[in-house]
Protein backbone atom coordinates (compact mmCIF):
# COMPACT_ATOMS: atom_id res chain seq x y z
CA UNK A 1 0.00 0.00 0.00
CA UNK A 2 2.91 2.18 0.11
CA UNK A 3 2.96 4.98 -2.57
CA UNK A 4 6.50 6.00 -4.27
CA UNK A 5 7.35 9.16 -6.04
CA UNK A 6 10.13 8.99 -8.21
CA UNK A 7 13.40 10.33 -5.98
CA UNK A 8 13.03 13.83 -8.81
CA UNK A 9 9.98 14.40 -8.10
CA UNK A 10 9.93 14.38 -4.20
CA UNK A 11 12.95 16.11 -4.52
CA UNK A 12 10.74 18.83 -5.85
CA UNK A 13 8.20 18.70 -3.08
CA UNK A 14 7.54 21.59 -1.29
CA UNK A 15 8.05 20.43 2.35
CA UNK A 16 4.43 20.37 3.72
CA UNK A 17 3.93 17.82 0.55
CA UNK A 18 6.80 15.85 1.73
CA UNK A 19 5.88 15.88 4.94
CA UNK A 20 2.09 14.76 4.07
CA UNK A 21 3.62 12.08 1.75
CA UNK A 22 5.67 10.99 4.75
CA UNK A 23 2.49 10.46 6.50
CA UNK A 24 0.71 8.53 4.50
CA UNK A 25 3.98 6.17 3.73
CA UNK A 26 3.74 5.69 7.21
CA UNK A 27 -0.16 5.20 7.64
CA UNK A 28 0.04 2.71 5.12
CA UNK A 29 2.59 0.93 6.81
CA UNK A 30 0.46 0.85 9.80
CA UNK A 31 -2.55 0.05 8.61
CA UNK A 32 -0.66 -3.00 6.10
CA UNK A 33 0.59 -4.49 10.03
CA UNK A 34 -2.32 -4.10 11.58
CA UNK A 35 -4.49 -6.06 8.60
CA UNK A 36 -1.59 -8.52 9.17
CA UNK A 37 -1.78 -9.22 12.48
CA UNK A 38 -5.86 -8.87 12.96
CA UNK A 39 -5.94 -11.85 9.94
CA UNK A 40 -3.55 -14.03 11.54
CA UNK A 41 -5.40 -13.52 15.24
CA UNK A 42 -8.63 -14.05 13.56
CA UNK A 43 -7.35 -16.79 11.14
CA UNK A 44 -5.89 -19.04 14.62
CA UNK A 45 -8.95 -18.22 15.91
CA UNK A 46 -11.27 -19.86 13.08
CA UNK A 47 -8.74 -23.17 13.03
CA UNK A 48 -8.65 -23.12 17.20
CA UNK A 49 -13.02 -22.94 17.13
CA UNK A 50 -12.88 -25.80 14.19
CA UNK A 51 -10.15 -27.67 16.10
CA UNK A 52 -11.60 -27.73 19.38
CA UNK A 53 -15.06 -28.48 17.85
CA UNK A 54 -14.15 -31.80 15.78
CA UNK A 55 -12.23 -33.24 18.94
CA UNK A 56 -15.57 -32.11 21.23
CA UNK A 57 -18.18 -34.36 18.48
CA UNK A 58 -15.50 -37.18 18.37
CA UNK A 59 -15.76 -37.46 22.27
CA UNK A 60 -19.65 -36.99 22.47
CA UNK A 61 -19.74 -40.02 19.99
CA UNK A 62 -17.22 -41.69 21.39
CA UNK A 63 -18.77 -41.20 24.94
CA UNK A 64 -22.48 -41.50 24.10
CA UNK A 65 -22.27 -44.24 21.80
CA UNK A 66 -23.77 -47.00 24.61
CA UNK A 67 -25.84 -44.21 26.05
CA UNK A 68 -29.21 -45.97 26.26
CA UNK A 69 -31.43 -42.81 27.16
CA UNK A 70 -31.80 -40.87 24.44
CA UNK A 71 -33.42 -37.70 26.25
CA UNK A 72 -30.18 -37.64 28.40
CA UNK A 73 -27.87 -37.43 25.00
CA UNK A 74 -29.93 -35.07 23.45
CA UNK A 75 -29.58 -32.83 26.36
CA UNK A 76 -25.97 -33.41 26.59
CA UNK A 77 -25.74 -32.12 23.04
CA UNK A 78 -27.45 -28.62 24.17
CA UNK A 79 -23.78 -26.85 24.20
CA UNK A 80 -22.25 -23.82 22.03
CA UNK A 81 -21.55 -24.50 18.26
CA UNK A 82 -22.26 -28.50 19.06
CA UNK A 83 -25.65 -27.78 19.15
CA UNK A 84 -25.49 -26.28 15.17
CA UNK A 85 -24.49 -30.33 14.62
CA UNK A 86 -27.16 -31.72 17.23
CA UNK A 87 -29.22 -33.22 14.46
CA UNK A 88 -26.09 -35.03 12.80
CA UNK A 89 -24.83 -36.33 15.70
CA UNK A 90 -28.02 -37.25 17.33
CA UNK A 91 -28.73 -38.95 14.33
CA UNK A 92 -25.17 -40.84 14.32
CA UNK A 93 -25.57 -42.25 17.91
CA UNK A 94 -29.20 -43.30 16.83
CA UNK A 95 -28.37 -44.99 13.38
CA UNK A 96 -26.09 -46.69 15.67
CA UNK A 97 -28.50 -48.22 18.57
CA UNK A 98 -31.36 -48.86 15.79
CA UNK A 99 -29.80 -49.82 12.60
CA UNK A 100 -32.70 -50.11 10.30
CA UNK A 101 -33.35 -46.58 11.45
CA UNK A 102 -30.50 -45.50 9.24
CA UNK A 103 -32.40 -46.89 5.98
CA UNK A 104 -34.59 -43.86 6.07
CA UNK A 105 -32.83 -40.37 6.28
CA UNK A 106 -34.31 -38.91 9.45
CA UNK A 107 -33.36 -36.35 11.28
CA UNK A 108 -34.58 -34.86 14.80
CA UNK A 109 -36.02 -31.53 15.54
CA UNK A 110 -37.10 -31.03 18.93
CA UNK A 111 -37.21 -33.28 21.63
CA UNK A 112 -38.22 -33.12 25.35
CA UNK A 113 -39.82 -35.40 27.54
CA UNK A 114 -43.14 -36.77 25.84
CA UNK A 115 -42.55 -34.76 22.97
CA UNK A 116 -40.24 -35.88 19.55
CA UNK A 117 -40.45 -33.99 16.29
CA UNK A 118 -38.29 -35.01 13.48
CA UNK A 119 -38.37 -34.20 9.45
CA UNK A 120 -37.44 -37.03 6.69
CA UNK A 121 -36.25 -36.41 3.19
CA UNK A 122 -37.34 -37.71 0.06
CA UNK A 123 -34.58 -40.20 -1.90
CA UNK A 124 -35.03 -42.59 -4.40
CA UNK A 125 -34.23 -45.10 -2.65
CA UNK A 126 -37.25 -44.61 -0.40
CA UNK A 127 -39.46 -44.40 -2.93
CA UNK A 128 -41.95 -46.83 -4.86
CA UNK A 129 -42.91 -47.60 -8.03
CA UNK A 130 -45.75 -44.94 -7.91
CA UNK A 131 -42.74 -42.21 -7.03
CA UNK A 132 -43.98 -41.71 -3.56
CA UNK A 133 -42.06 -42.29 -0.49
CA UNK A 134 -42.73 -46.01 0.35
CA UNK A 135 -45.10 -47.48 2.91
CA UNK A 136 -42.47 -49.13 4.94
CA UNK A 137 -40.51 -45.65 5.18
CA UNK A 138 -43.37 -43.54 6.46
CA UNK A 139 -43.82 -46.49 8.88
CA UNK A 140 -40.32 -46.70 10.08
CA UNK A 141 -40.34 -42.93 10.38
CA UNK A 142 -43.30 -43.07 12.56
CA UNK A 143 -42.17 -45.87 14.32
CA UNK A 144 -38.82 -44.27 15.53
CA UNK A 145 -40.40 -41.14 16.46
CA UNK A 146 -43.25 -42.30 18.62
CA UNK A 147 -40.37 -44.65 20.30
CA UNK A 148 -38.17 -41.77 21.05
CA UNK A 149 -41.30 -39.69 22.76
CA UNK A 150 -42.09 -43.04 25.17
CA UNK A 151 -38.45 -43.47 25.87
CA UNK A 152 -38.00 -40.15 27.13
CA UNK A 153 -40.29 -41.18 29.59
CA UNK A 154 -38.55 -43.89 30.72
CA UNK A 155 -36.19 -44.70 33.83
CA UNK A 156 -32.45 -46.33 32.86
CA UNK A 157 -33.68 -49.70 33.44
CA UNK A 158 -37.22 -49.53 32.05
CA UNK A 159 -37.77 -50.80 28.58
CA UNK A 160 -40.43 -50.11 25.79
CA UNK A 161 -41.22 -53.15 23.66
CA UNK A 162 -43.70 -52.72 20.23
CA UNK A 163 -46.02 -54.91 20.22
CA UNK A 164 -48.34 -54.01 17.20
CA UNK A 165 -48.74 -50.90 15.13
CA UNK A 166 -51.45 -49.59 12.61
CA UNK A 167 -50.86 -47.15 9.89
CA UNK A 168 -53.17 -44.88 8.18
CA UNK A 169 -52.45 -43.86 4.89
CA UNK A 170 -54.02 -40.56 3.80
CA UNK A 171 -51.95 -39.49 0.43
CA UNK A 172 -49.30 -39.98 -1.31
CA UNK A 173 -46.43 -38.60 0.86
CA UNK A 174 -43.29 -36.32 -1.53
CA UNK A 175 -41.03 -34.46 -0.50
CA UNK A 176 -39.58 -33.39 3.15
CA UNK A 177 -41.73 -34.83 5.60
CA UNK A 178 -42.08 -34.13 9.17
CA UNK A 179 -43.58 -35.97 12.05
CA UNK A 180 -44.61 -35.39 15.80
CA UNK A 181 -45.61 -37.54 18.54
CA UNK A 182 -47.12 -36.29 22.00
CA UNK A 183 -46.99 -38.48 24.46
CA UNK A 184 -48.61 -37.94 27.70
CA UNK A 185 -47.37 -41.10 30.04
CA UNK A 186 -49.98 -42.81 32.37
CA UNK A 187 -48.80 -43.30 36.16
CA UNK A 188 -45.96 -46.12 35.96
CA UNK A 189 -45.62 -48.68 38.21
CA UNK A 190 -43.24 -51.30 38.48
CA UNK A 191 -43.92 -54.29 36.00
CA UNK A 192 -45.29 -54.66 32.57
CA UNK A 193 -48.53 -52.15 31.02
CA UNK A 194 -49.58 -51.67 27.96
CA UNK A 195 -49.28 -47.68 26.26
CA UNK A 196 -50.09 -46.34 23.28
CA UNK A 197 -48.58 -43.70 21.10
CA UNK A 198 -50.15 -41.95 17.95
CA UNK A 199 -47.47 -40.15 15.28
CA UNK A 200 -48.66 -37.85 11.97
CA UNK A 201 -47.19 -37.05 9.32
CA UNK A 202 -47.03 -34.14 7.48
CA UNK A 203 -45.44 -33.28 4.23
CA UNK A 204 -44.70 -29.42 3.06
CA UNK A 205 -48.24 -28.16 2.39
CA UNK A 206 -49.08 -29.55 6.29
CA UNK A 207 -51.27 -31.71 4.98
CA UNK A 208 -51.30 -35.13 7.11
CA UNK A 209 -50.21 -38.20 4.27
CA UNK A 210 -50.42 -40.83 7.16
CA UNK A 211 -51.06 -41.51 11.15
CA UNK A 212 -49.12 -44.66 12.74
CA UNK A 213 -50.69 -45.71 15.88
CA UNK A 214 -48.95 -47.93 18.04
CA UNK A 215 -49.31 -49.94 21.15
CA UNK A 216 -46.39 -51.20 23.49
CA UNK A 217 -45.49 -53.04 26.17
CA UNK A 218 -43.89 -50.96 28.78
CA UNK A 219 -41.87 -53.09 31.44
CA UNK A 220 -40.48 -50.77 34.34
CA UNK A 221 -38.21 -51.77 37.31
CA UNK A 222 -37.18 -50.07 40.42
CA UNK A 223 -34.19 -47.83 40.26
Amino acid sequence: MAIDFPSHEYGSLSPLAAAAYEQMQATARLVRVALQLEWTIFTRFIVGVIVITLLTVVYLLFTLRKARQPLIIWERLNKPIIKLFRPWIFGRLLAKADPYAESIDLRVATFSKGFCTGFMRDHKRNRNPFKSIHATALATFAETIGGLAITSTLGKKDRAILTSLKMEYKKKARGLLTASSDFTPPQYTVGRQEVQTVVVIKDRMLDTVAIGHFDWAVDTKED
